[in-house]
């Protein structure tokens, strides 16, 4: 629900952001609305144990991980490169005062409790998603046992000719007895 919500608030905001990139602004808002479809899903999954809607969230939950891991690589090295600077912001501002080498020390402590934090994120998500791709194999072979045990075995006995014991008259051809082709295949 969380990320129709995002969707929503993005969706009314949009004209609040002038400066701000509308390619940006649509791709999180569709972002955002395709993440609850695929909530959804899963959810309806698990409810219903739907193995097809389990692995469409399945493969949502990993291509958000990727997305989720990208971005925090890139920020925590972005935090860590852009120390300088950000520093040079804070010492112009006269109502702190600080020096560069306070500055940069807290800087660089907060980065790196930031990017453990991030880490921390990383792993639990790792962790979820071994456990829905888990979970969507135990459904699947649940329902191919079922599958397999619903299956209708029809055994087929055959059954003996019928032995017809009537003699049937005796035809001459040129003197001899004739025997038809069908009668030869059963003496031999």
């Amino acid at each position: 629900m969380t990320h129709f919500y995002g969707g929503l608030t993005l969706t009314s905001m949009a004209d609040h952001f002038d400066d701000f990139d509308q390619g940006t602004v649509f791709g999180l808002t569709l972002y955002s609305y395709l993440s609850a479809i695929a909530c959804v899903a899963g959810a309806a999954g698990v409810l219903k144990n739907n193995v097809k809607k389990l692995q469409f969230f399945n493969v949502y939950y990993w291509v958000d991980l990727a997305l989720h891991t990208a971005f925090s690589v890139a920020s925590a090295v972005l935090l860590f490169t852009l120390h300088t600077e950000i520093c040079n912001e804070v010492i112009q501002d006269d109502s702190l005062e600080i020096d560069m080498n306070t500055c940069e020390a807290i800087y660089i402590q907060s980065a790196w409790v930031i990017t453990a934090a991030m880490l921390v994120n990383m792993l639990l998500k790792l962790h979820f998603a071994f456990a829905i791709h888990a979970y969507t194999m135990r459904v699947r072979q649940e329902q191919q046992q079922d599958d397999e045990d619903r299956t209708i075995v029809i055994e087929y006995t055959p059954v003996p000719a019928m032995v017809n014991d009537e003699k049937l008259p005796v035809v001459y051809v040129a003197g001899k007895e004739f025997v038809p082709d069908d009668k030869k295949q059963q003496q031999a």
